[in-house]
């Protein structure tokens, strides 16, 4: 790994980064979440061009995106975790497991967000959700699934 790698590393996909998105989206859910769900809409709020939900993605343009799904789970946890011990995020056992909603510490909180990279992922996430937030955890596995595989096999084509 080379300088400029190391250097990326660090800045992208911190828990700091992580923490933020994720308390943006459980600011906009109306109901508790998952882990599994809060990483797969923040997964598909990045890359929501390439889900035809935004003309650009946050991430720009990146045919690879789908290698980085499976790989953001551990990086969502341990964001999640961070806002749970911080008080910005309270955790709900329910009978199917742990759910997760916002407190009003982090409510405070992720109202001063004013970056325009806060801005952009939130105006993101309403569209996203919107057409997310009724769909279960399984269809939106399988949805993101079926979409890599396509995206892969039309890459190939080109």
């Amino acid at each position: 790994m080379d300088g400029l790698e190391k250097m990326m590393k660090k800045v992208f996909n911190t828990d700091f980064e992580n923490s933020l998105r994720i308390i943006i989206l459980l600011d906009i859910f109306n109901l508790p979440q998952t882990l599994e769900k809060l990483y797969m809409v923040d997964f598909v709020v990045q890359y929501a061009n390439v889900f035809g939900m935004a003309e650009e993605g946050l991430n720009g343009k990146n045919s690879y995106c789908f290698s980085e799904f499976l790989s953001k789970r551990q990086l969502i946890k341990e964001a999640v975790i961070l806002l749970v011990m911080k008080g910005m995020v309270y955790p709900l056992k329910v009978d199917n497991g742990i759910e997760y909603i916002i407190t009003s510490v982090g409510e405070e909180y992720c109202n001063a967000l004013e970056s325009e990279y806060a801005m952009e992922y939130r105006y993101i996430a309403h569209k996203v959700i919107d057409k997310l937030e009724n769909v279960d955890e399984r269809t939106l596995m399988s949805y993101i699934y079926d979409l890599s595989i396509e995206v892969l096999r039309s890459d190939g084509n080109e």
